[in-house]
């Protein structure tokens, strides 16, 4: 996974209105979504639960073990996100969780009508380019690394939900649906990413394109020369499809094949040149801005 950006913690229950020491539960319920605040104070396993809407899941603070249904079971932590459908079997593990340490999590469930809504809103008005896409939840793609723009959405969301402002189911609203935008935009790159096989797609043919000359230099100009468009209608549609710039996808790429060579080398100057950076100091400063932590520091872990 990418760089995980946290969310801000979250008011803790008070002792005296905990109900339960495993997954106790505060609600606040607006028109179109509900926030669950969950906090496990003692260690468990297998805590069941599920909901009855489809849900964006978020880990605040602490570790869980999910298991889900038909899922291979996976360690969750903080910075990372979960959508799953309604009704989605899961059973937890909290394997360090205590009174010193407690867990604290999030489940937004959004209500069919309002998903029905956005979705429909996207595909009238800005309908996608590639001939039968529509705007739509990836479901396959349910876990993924909060961006920084994610983390600082639904940090807003919660502040909007727990405040005391007049027009807090307006602005709440308006927070959910750019949310509900990003989320599909991030899953929408996440599947470029790791698509395996080749269709008539612009954005899929520019992936290979870039993946075979990561280490030449690319630009906007020669990415729209091999794809036929203009420099304008290509950058618009890309990011309107992903939520960020051709050239910030090409920055990721190059830092994903940098991480490989540093793992089989260890050179770091390897790895820059090798991935299409030109200068060292500046993929260094660039590599630690992302990842968290300098080359040196990755190849170590």
């Amino acid at each position: 996974m990418r760089q995980r950006h946290h969310l801000r913690t979250l008011p803790f229950t008070s002792a005296k209105e905990l109900h339960s020491l495993v997954e106790s539960r505060r609600a606040y319920t607006l028109p179109s979504f509900e926030l669950n605040i969950f906090e496990t104070y003692e260690e468990s396993a297998l805590v069941p639960l599920h909901f009855n809407d489809l849900v964006i899941i978020n880990m605040v603070k602490g570790k869980k073990v999910m298991h889900l249904q038909d899922k291979v079971s996976f360690d969750y932590y903080p910075g990372e996100t979960l959508l799953l459908p309604e009704q989605t079997q899961m059973l937890i593990d909290f394997p360090d969780a205590s009174t010193e340490a407690p867990t604290q999590c999030t489940a937004i469930t959004i209500a069919s009508d309002k998903i029905t809504e956005v979705i429909n809103y996207l595909n009238e008005f800005y309908p996608k380019k590639e001939h039968g896409l529509n705007w739509s939840f990836q479901l396959n793609q349910f876990h993924f690394s909060n961006s920084e723009e994610l983390a600082r959405l639904t940090n807003r969301l919660f502040q909007v939900t727990l405040g005391n402002d007049l027009h807090k189911e307006a602005l709440a609203d308006l927070v959910l649906k750019e949310l509900m935008i990003r989320i599909m935009q991030t899953q929408g790159l996440l599947a470029l990413e790791e698509s395996t096989t080749s269709n008539s797609s612009v954005f899929t043919y520019l992936k290979y394109y870039i993946r075979e000359n990561i280490g030449e230099k690319l630009s906007v100009e020669e990415l729209c020369t091999h794809v036929g468009m203009s420099k304008s209608t290509l950058s618009r549609n890309f990011k309107a499809a992903f939520g960020i710039s051709l050239m910030e996808f090409v920055i990721q790429e190059r830092l994903t094949y940098a991480k490989n060579i540093l793992k089989q080398s260890g050179s770091i100057k390897d790895a820059c040149f090798s991935s299409g950076f030109s200068d060292v100091n500046y993929f260094t400063r660039l590599f630690k801005q992302r990842e968290g932590m300098t080359p040196g520091e990755y190849v170590s872990i």
